[in-house]
């Protein structure tokens, strides 16, 4: 019989040290850890680009000629997603070795040519630094400048499909030479373009054209002029110069009549209603060649109206793709375990770069298992004492009279419905229980703790991995030393989750209100698994209603934007222009930083949570807008 009271001898066998191993090299720099700090694909080259992606199995659906909007979190993948679209980096892709590759084989059979178009935020400044401008001036400058854009975007395309399409260098150089010449002649008809012999000096050439037209708009603002008598080739119809340059291009270069000219546009967020409306308009209407492959945040398709009169319909004019990986809910599940694997090639493609030396470290090894959520097998003998003592300890009543009665009658059936389910728990109450002063706790380590904690996220998972490679021991000689030590580990995942949690207040349109409301269900969940005795279901999400009001709508809105609440399995297709409703799981990277185990359990109401901690949430209002 074991004591109700007892708080028994709870140090697992799990938590024996594991002996650590070393890698030897030469002397020198070893570890070159730049690989990991580009976590974001805007400041990777194209060679980098190709060589990190990891294709998802949802990525070969976008080579096709149907219109797509991509949705994901910030760092999420989607600026990769339409680069790797692009038709420089597809060529680039089809010539290296293995299957990972055969959706650029197959794109460039099926003559898919993809143009990567960013609408940065510099770009959407210029478009909202013009309060002088009326609504319709306003709509042909965002027209000439995306036509702008769309051309220089094509440029690097051009130089591809030449590579591709044609044999022999003269050939090709004969080719570019014809290409330049007759888009120089539309682009700049007043300028001599006799010189306009290089895709180089037809870059050139489109920055002049740029800049000269800016500084007229500067000078016209800046005297009060009107502005009607600048014009230029693209004062046009939005994507009629590309059309232009597509058709020279297919014409000079003999891409077949039937190829598939994909406009992928990125960071679609930064752009206005109104601009979204103009690019519906075209996914409403464009036909032939032409298809669009959209990017950009949840709950940031700002309208699906278009200058037509009649909306554009999901399944019919556009279909939504979810760049956010799938919520991990369960221990063991299939969506853990393909991110667990793509994290692992990631890694691996990623520290092939490391060292000078060629030294090759896994994830796994760099890491180490994990003794929070690793599967762990409870026999007889001491292991399942210690859990019983564990479950006296920290569970309550009905879960501890429920497992005393198994533990005497079905101890298979014992370890299936509760120990399985709270040996992560009991551990972590546990360490948690136990600390003192400055001791530095080790609980939240291990190779799936670590990816856990990324939430699926790429860049986070990034920041993750570079963190901890900047704090692998190396010695003297060059050697490295692994795995990381499960206490630096521990430190700098709750680094992290702090300095997540801190930049959130920054963070436009209502940061101030996102990092108080996600501190504040923090520490709600910490006080509860840490001040109440558990059970085998916790508290770790909230539940909204579209009738909470504006001020839950716009903070769930925003934290799911920045990958900060994960929408459950079921919910997690809430209409991107609709409201907010459902379950939302607070992101594991936060759990280090409030000792929660990192598990999907059961979710609070939302506005009795806050209520319950003292703040408001008015049934109404200012409407936040979204998605910059």
């Amino acid at each position: 019989m074991i004591d109700r009271t007892s708080k028994g001898n709870a140090k697992l066998r799990a938590h024996r040290k594991v002996r650590p191993n070393i890698i030897s090299s030469e002397p020198g720099p070893v570890l070159a850890a730049k690989a990991f700090e580009e976590d974001n694909a805007k400041q990777l080259s194209i060679e980098s680009t190709v060589a990190y992606f990891v294709p998802p199995k949802e990525f070969k659906d976008l080579f096709s000629r149907s219109n797509h909007i991509l949705l994901g979190s910030r760092g999420s993948g989607k600026t990769t997603w339409v680069r790797m679209l692009a038709h420089d980096h597809v060529l680039l892709a089809s010539r290296q070795p293995g299957a990972a590759y055969d959706y650029a084989r197959s794109a460039l059979q099926q003559d898919m040519i993809g143009i990567y178009i960013p609408t940065n935020i510099g770009l959407v400044g210029s478009l909202k630094n013009k309060p002088w401008q009326t609504e319709e001036k306003a709509e042909l400058f965002f027209q000439w400048r995306l036509n702008v854009h769309s051309c220089a975007a094509l440029l690097p395309v051009i130089r591809s499909c030449i590579e591709h399409y044609i044999e022999g260098d003269a050939r090709r150089a004969l080719a570019e030479l014809k290409i330049c010449r007759a888009l120089a002649e539309h682009w700049a008809p007043e300028k001599s373009t006799s010189d306009c012999r290089t895709l180089e000096s037809l870059s050139f050439l489109l920055s002049q054209v740029e800049t000269e037209r800016l500084n007229f708009i500067s000078r016209t603002r800046a005297s009060g002029l009107a502005t009607e008598e600048g014009s230029d080739y693209f004062d046009n119809e939005l994507f009629q110069p590309l059309l232009f340059a597509i058709r020279t291009i297919s014409y000079h270069v003999g891409v077949p009549g039937s190829a598939t000219w994909m406009v992928c546009i990125d960071e679609a967020e930064y752009l206005t209603e109104g601009h979204h409306r103009i690019l519906n308009t075209l996914l409403r209407t464009a036909s032939g060649d032409l298809v669009f492959k959209i990017a950009t945040m949840p709950f940031a398709h700002h309208t699906l109206a278009t200058n037509i009169g009649d909306p554009v319909r999901e399944g019919h004019d556009f279909k939504y793709i979810f760049v956010d990986q799938i919520p991990i809910d369960s221990r063991g599940s299939s969506t853990e375990a393909a991110f667990l694997k793509f994290a692992r090639e990631v890694f691996k493609r990623r520290s092939s770069r490391l060292s000078q030396a060629g030294i090759k470290i896994t994830l796994t090894e760099m890491l180490g298992p994990s003794i929070l959520l690793d599967e762990k097998t409870v026999e007889e003998g001491d292991d399942l004492d210690e859990l019983m003592a564990l479950l006296s300890r920290f569970s309550n009543e009905n879960t501890y009279q429920r497992a005393y009665r198994l533990f005497s009658e079905d101890k298979k059936k014992l370890r299936s419905e509760i120990l399985r389910k709270m040996h992560g728990a009991l551990l972590l109450r546990q360490a948690l229980d136990e600390r003192i002063g400055n001791h530095k706790s080790k609980i939240y380590s291990g190779e799936s703790v670590v990816v856990r904690c990324s939430d699926g996220n790429p860049r986070r998972l990034m920041r993750l991995l570079n963190a901890m490679l900047k704090r692998l021991e190396q010695g003297s000689s060059g050697s490295i030393h692994y795995p990381l030590s499960p206490a630096t580990q521990n430190e700098v995942l709750v680094t992290i989750g702090r300095d997540a949690l801190s930049r959130v207040q920054s963070e436009p349109p209502c940061g101030a209100m996102t990092h108080k409301f996600l501190n504040t269900i923090g520490r709600h969940m910490a006080e509860s698994f840490h001040e109440k005795r558990i059970g085998t279901d916790f508290v770790t999400s909230i539940s909204v209603t579209a009738g909470d009001g504006e001020y839950v709508q716009n903070f769930i809105k925003q934290a799911v934007q920045l990958s900060l609440l994960t929408p459950a399995v079921e919910n997690s297709r809430n209409g991107p222009a609709g409201p907010c409703e459902g379950v939302f799981h607070l992101a594991f990277l936060f759990a280090p930083l409030f000792g929660l185990l990192p598990r999907r359990n059961k979710s609070q109401r939302l506005p009795q949570l806050l209520a319950n901690a003292g703040i408001s949430t008015p049934a109404q209002s200012h409407q936040f807008e979204l998605g910059i």
